[in-house]
C-alpha cells in the first residue's frame, strides 16, 4: 500500500514538473499563400542588390518576425544567408509558427547535402518552402 502511494505522488510530481517546464507553442501556424501566384509584393520592390547576412541573423532570431516577412525580405534581396545549425533552427518562431507542411519542407531542404556534403537550408529554400514552390 505504501509503495503504490509512493509510486503515485513520484508520478505525479513528475508530470507537474513536465507540464510546468514544456513549452507551448500558441502561435497559429502561418501559411504564405496569400503571397504565391499573384504576389501581394511589390514587383519593383527588389531592394539594392546588396543584402545583408547581419539582418538575415537578426531576422531569424526576433520572436516577432514570420516566416512570410522574411520570405518577402529574401525575395526584395533586403537579406542573404543560411541556416547552418538545425538545433536553433527549429527552436526559431519563424519555424515554430508555421504549418507542418512547410516544416517538413524546411526540413528536407536542411537535409539535402551541398556540393561539398555540408547539411545547411539557404534562404531561397526558406522563401520557396514558405510560399509552396517545392
Amino acid at each position: 500500500m505504501i509503495k503504490s502511494l509512493l509510486f503515485a505522488i513520484a508520478l505525479l510530481a513528475t508530470i507537474a514538473t513536465m507540464a510546468t517546464t514544456m513549452t507551448v507553442n500558441n502561435v497559429s501556424a502561418e501559411k504564405c499563400e496569400d503571397i504565391k501566384g499573384v504576389e501581394k509584393w511589390d514587383e519593383e520592390g527588389h531592394g539594392s542588390n546588396d543584402p545583408s547576412s547581419k539582418e538575415f541573423k537578426e531576422m531569424l532570431s526576433d520572436d516577432s518576425v514570420t516566416i512570410c516577412e522574411l520570405a518577402e525580405s529574401i525575395d526584395h534581396m533586403e537579406v542573404k544567408g543560411s541556416v547552418d545549425d538545425w538545433s536553433d533552427f527549429k527552436d526559431t518562431t519563424i519555424f515554430m509558427s508555421t504549418t507542418e507542411k512547410v516544416q517538413d519542407c524546411l526540413k528536407d531542404r536542411f537535409d539535402l547535402p551541398d556540393d561539398d556534403g555540408d547539411e545547411h537550408l539557404a534562404d531561397y529554400e526558406i522563401q520557396k518552402c514558405a510560399t509552396g514552390d517545392y
